[in-house]
């Protein structure tokens, strides 16, 4: 694995924006760099890297139609700081950065890319923190780098089978139409829908690097019954916690979750 470019900028990154972005965007609060980097395939992708001297590095990756500025992430993202250094990035497809997302399949390959920006700062630990679809990449990922010292999800996919709500709203989200619908409301651009490799059959390859697997009880979109069997297959260390009466990714991304993946990252440090 390998990137092809990468630059840090401090700069802000002018880029056209859906105009309802002012309803759901939210601004860093706390000192930030901004940077850019270039997957293998060419797509450009931008994150934000809080910085405060700690030998531990946490990376979000977000869902599906989130992004590094969504609603509560940014909060969520400046809590992780407050514990280690932290840093987010917006998918392909998603949010500031270029290209069409995947649902998971080539996003392998951004993950890939930010993981080498941050290597050049010379972290002792570098933990992955995944919602969702990013939770599915991160599972993925770290199962073939050794460079990972664990991963955290939240809601995270085993397999492309989800709710009959989930899989009505992809049905619908492939309509051409729809396509338009998406960049207007969360400037999302989408490639494909049907992602091949799956976490299900990577997560035994995370051992002896713990998994933390964090699911809402009632996730609309994602059955609890995915968490259940990314633990089943997953190899020790591995713990999951059930949100009772959870829903699905953004709800979930608070101070309590930010305690328990601290005390988790602080217990395997």
């Amino acid at each position: 694995m390998a990137v092809l470019i990468q630059a840090k900028t401090t700069e802000p990154l002018a880029l056209p924006r859906s105009p309802l972005t002012r309803f759901w965007r939210r601004e860093y609060n706390r000192p930030h760099a901004r940077f850019q980097v270039t997957t293998r395939d060419g797509v450009t992708l931008r994150g934000v890297h809080l910085q405060t001297g700690h030998p531990t590095l946490v990376i979000y990756c977000h869902g599906f139609l989130s992004s590094k500025n969504y609603t509560v992430v940014p909060r969520f993202v400046e809590l992780l700081a407050e514990k280690a250094d932290a840093l987010a990035f917006d998918f392909r497809g998603h949010g500031e950065s270029d290209g069409a997302t995947t649902l998971s399949e080539r996003e392998v390959s951004d993950l890939d890319a930010v993981i080498e920006y941050a290597r050049g700062f010379d972290y002792r630990r570098i933990y992955l923190v995944g919602s969702s679809m990013g939770g599915a990449v991160s599972i993925r990922y770290a199962a073939e780098s050794p460079v990972i010292a664990g991963v955290a999800t939240i809601g995270a996919f085993a397999y492309p089978d989800f709710t009959p709500m989930a899989t009505q709203a992809l049905k619908f989200l492939r309509l051409p139409v729809t396509h338009r619908v998406l960049w207007l409301a969360r400037q999302a651009r989408v490639e494909s829908f049907a992602p091949r490799a799956q976490p299900l059959d990577a997560v035994a390859r995370l051992s002896p690097r713990p998994l933390l697997l964090i699911h809402g009880e009632f996730d609309p979109l994602v059955p609890l019954s995915h968490a259940r069997a990314l633990y089943e297959r997953a190899g020790e260390p591995k713990e999951l916690i059930v949100i009772r009466h959870g829903s699905h990714d953004i709800p979930n991304l608070n101070a309590r979750t930010r305690d328990w993946i601290i005390r988790w990252i602080a217990h395997f440090s």
